[in-house]
């Protein structure tokens, strides 16, 4: 695997979130890097190919409440400093509106206490 060039085009903010992810009966957790309200960026060893479809759920600090969404790989690759890990890149496919709400809330938050 090569080294990816990132091309955002939502704010996203830093973040270490625990993500489920599902996909066809399997199951896996892992960390979220970096999140916007059009996807996550996830840490991981499991190997998935572009425009895989998977089901995420995690949570957002302080809600009791889990985002549960489908996603679809839209890159992977590998970053140096996580030791070579994949990371791979999953789009918001069914994102509610209440959920894109609370994820603008988080996103707002993250970046003025960052600045």
């Amino acid at each position: 695997m090569e080294l990816y060039s990132e091309k955002r085009k939502t704010i996203r903010v830093d973040t270490r979130l625990r993500v489920n992810c599902r996909k066809n009966g399997v199951f896996f957790s892992d960390f979220a890097r970096d999140i916007c309200v059009d996807g996550i960026k996830v840490e991981t060893p499991a190997l998935l190919g572009k425009d895989m479809m998977v089901e995420l759920s995690f949570y957002l600090p302080d809600e009791t409440d889990p985002i549960i969404v489908k996603g679809r790989v839209a890159w992977s690759g590998v970053e140096e400093h996580t030791n070579f890990n994949t990371v791979l890149g999953i789009q918001f496919e069914d994102l509610s509106e209440t959920h894109r709400l609370q994820l603008l809330n988080f996103i707002e938050n993250r970046n003025s206490s960052a600045s």
